[in-house]
């Protein structure tokens, strides 16, 4: 069955997930999509997306890497979120 995605599969998991606390790395790996509780509610990430400090209320990060899917729940903290990369620094942190 042909792939449905032209991409090259490097290209799929477009950005780079890194979530820390206190206590040390939590996950880093490539994923296609991220949901981070920022203060003002739910704000989605894809690939391409512009540049921001977001505010984190407690919540859970929520990824998408293909068929995987990771949650990681997070007390508050912060986002900084780039054209390929989000980084999450969390108060506190645990996998879901």
């Amino acid at each position: 069955m042909p792939n449905p995605d032209p991409r090259p599969s490097a290209a799929r998991h477009a950005l780079q997930l890194s979530v820390v606390s206190p206590a040390g790395k939590l996950i880093s790996c490539p994923v296609d999509s991220v949901v981070i509780p920022a203060w003002d509610g739910l704000m989605g990430v894809l690939p391409g997306h512009a540049p921001l400090l977001a505010m984190l209320r407690p919540g859970t990060v929520n990824a998408r890497a293909g068929g995987e899917t990771y949650a990681i729940r997070v007390t508050g903290g912060f986002a900084n979120v780039g054209p390929t990369q989000v980084r999450v620094i969390a108060d506190s942190a645990t996998q879901v």
